[in-house]
Formats: structure tokens, C-alpha cells, sequence
């Protein structure tokens, strides 16, 4: 039986390196057309956004938001296979100079489930599993949704007191804590598995069980991952499905040191990197190390 490749879901370094992409390029651009190949990708009324200006290109977790001129937004969530490629051709049918994965050398491909054209190129919207989805919201509706997410890791918010207070609340895994997004948001499994290797916290510790010491090197930690995430571009997995809009890959695979190593050797003591699963996810540890 071939073994199945571990999938992994773009995160807040990935959403951020895409947001940093578009920040320039969209904003003062018009939305022209929107060509909607998946109504389950794009389930609303497109004519609510044509022609309407880009004024701004933000982030929050792992949402994508392109602020409009009408008080509304478009925002994006790239979910588990999402890919956004940008072009500045205007044809049709595009030739890339390089294969993008699960859709190859020509868009729109297969995988391919909304293309939104602007004024100076397009952007693809490709999402091989369809979880992924675009959706017209208006300012207000997007500030209730991110009211439902948790503290960012990367904003002043996410203070010492803050993040004890949250282990505290919580019996559960440490690591399945740091991935509930109603409690910290934009962490998924690469950057908490890195996260807590390196502050030496084995993850199935109970988050309520780290000492003040031990909560504060576990925060430092997550914000030296996520910031290392975004210094290279973000992640692109064994799976590969991330990528830049560009159609480049993302570089901090590089640097993984326990994500997806499970038999390899650990890059700080003599012992091996360890596959377990934890809230049904893949988690990846050194046992010497963390404890």
C-alpha cells in the first residue's frame, strides 16, 4: 500500500507571505470580471464586487482580505488546498514557465475554481480538495468573525499574561491547544510542532500543567517560528500544494526541525524525531528533548 503524503494546511506565515505579495500589486486596482468555475468556491453574487477598487490587502489568522471601496471585502481562506497564482498576462488560456502542483503548466486547470481578472492580470484561485472558499463580506461582518478567533501570536495582544492565562484554561495537549483557533489564531500543525521543539515542551504535556518559565519559552518560541516562517516565504510541505503566487516554492521546509522528520535524527541531541498523533493530527517531537 503506498504511503499517503502528509497534508498540510497554509498557516499564518504562508497568509502573510501571499498578503505581503498583493499588498503593492492589487491595491488601487479594479476587480474587472470574475469568472466563477465552483459556485461551492464562490456561492455569492459577484456583480456586488465588479468594478470595485482594491484600497487595501490584510491578513488575520489565516484569512486573506482585500478591503474594497464599497465598504466591503473579499476574503479568502485558502483552507487545507487552496493556491492563489497571479499573472499579469490577459489571455485566456495561460502558459506558466513552471508546473504549479496538482495543476500543472496551463491555467485555469483542473483545480482550478474561480479566476478574478483585474485591470493589470489575473489571479487563479486553485483548491484541488474544494474546502477552500471566497466570500463577499461587508466590514462589520468580517470584524465578527475575527472577534470569534483567537489572540495573534504576532500582535501585541499575545502578552505573557495573556498566553499563560490560555494554558491555564485548558487540561488538554499543549500542542492541540496552540492549534484551536478560538484561542490562539493563525497556528496549524508545522509551526506548533517547530514551536515546541523549540522550547522543549513535549506536546502531550496538559497546557495547564507549564510553569510561568515554561509558558514564556514556549511563547518566545512560537513568535521566533512564525517570524522565521515568514523571513523565508513560508512552508511548502512533502504535498507541496503551497506555493507563492508567484508559483515558487516557500523555503522554511528547510529548517524544519522535527515537521515531517519522524525516524531522522534529532538536530540537537543523539535521539530520533518521533511520529505520534494527537487531536488526529501528525505530531512530530524529539522524546530527550522535550519534556
Amino acid at each position: 500500500m503506498l504511503k499517503k503524503t502528509p497534508k498540510t494546511m497554509p498557516e499564518l506565515p504562508e497568509i502573510e507571505t501571499i498578503k505581503i505579495f498583493f499588498k503593492n500589486l492589487l491595491i488601487g486596482q479594479k476587480i474587472k470580471e470574475i469568472e466563477i468555475l465552483s459556485k461551492k468556491q464562490f456561492s455569492q453574487n459577484k456583480d456586488e464586487v465588479l468594478g470595485r477598487k482594491i484600497v487595501d490587502v490584510c491578513r488575520f489568522a489565516k484569512l486573506l482580505i482585500l478591503k474594497l471601496d464599497n465598504k466591503k471585502v473579499l476574503v479568502i481562506h485558502l483552507k487545507l488546498s487552496g493556491q492563489l497564482v497571479w499573472t499579469d498576462k490577459k489571455s485566456t488560456e495561460i502558459t506558466l514557465g513552471h508546473p504549479v502542483p496538482k495543476a500543472g503548466t496551463i491555467l485555469p486547470s483542473k483545480t482550478t475554481r474561480v479566476i478574478i481578472t483585474f485591470e493589470k492580470g489575473k489571479l487563479f484561485f486553485n483548491d484541488l480538495r474544494k474546502f477552500g472558499w471566497i466570500k463577499i463580506m461587508t466590514e462589520k461582518e468580517i470584524c465578527l468573525v475575527i472577534k470569534q478567533l483567537g489572540v495573534e501570536p504576532l500582535s501585541k495582544d499575545f502578552s505573557r499574561e495573556k498566553f499563560f492565562n490560555i494554558l491555564q484554561s485548558s487540561r488538554r495537549a499543549v500542542k492541540v491547544l496552540l492549534m484551536d483557533q478560538a484561542k490562539i489564531s493563525g497556528i496549524g500543525n508545522i509551526y506548533a510542532n517547530e514551536a515546541l521543539f523549540e522550547a522543549k515542551t513535549d506536546p502531550k504535556r496538559p497546557a495547564r500543567e507549564l510553569s510561568k518559565k515554561e509558558a514564556e519559552l514556549l511563547r518566545e518560541a512560537i513568535i521566533k517560528v512564525l517570524e522565521k516562517g515568514i523571513k523565508y516565504g513560508g512552508s511548502s510541505g512533502k504535498d507541496e500544494l503551497y506555493i507563492k503566487p508567484d508559483g515558487t516554492k516557500g523555503e522554511f521546509q528547510n529548517y524544519f526541525k522535527v515537521y515531517q522528520r519522524q525516524g531522522e535524527p534529532c538536530k540537537n541531541c543523539a535521539g530520533k524525531v518521533k511520529r505520534i498523533n494527537l487531536g488526529g493530527r501528525g505530531t512530530f517531537f524529539c522524546p530527550n528533548c522535550q519534556k
